[in-house]
């Protein structure tokens, strides 16, 4: 490889690694956005494992309460 090719491929990887250093910093400036709102498939909630214990037992409550009806 001639000397002008290895300059011009080093200007580009320097070039993307200083882009990905600011990328980086940007993005550990910018504030995370506030929680929000879960909801939860009740008809999940049973197997899931990723749904908590405390969504599972209102679920069952919910359950209990409002019986599903007959399927059509």
């Amino acid at each position: 490889m001639s000397y002008i090719i290895k300059r011009k491929i080093m200007k580009y990887a320097i070039g993307a690694i200083i882009a990905t250093i600011c990328w980086m910093i940007i993005l550990s400036l910018i504030p995370m956005p506030e929680e929000r709102v879960r909801l939860y498939d009740c008809g999940m909630a049973e197997w899931h494992p990723d749904i908590p214990q405390d969504v599972k037992e209102a679920c069952r409550q919910r359950f209990r309460q409002n019986p599903p009806g007959p399927l059509t």
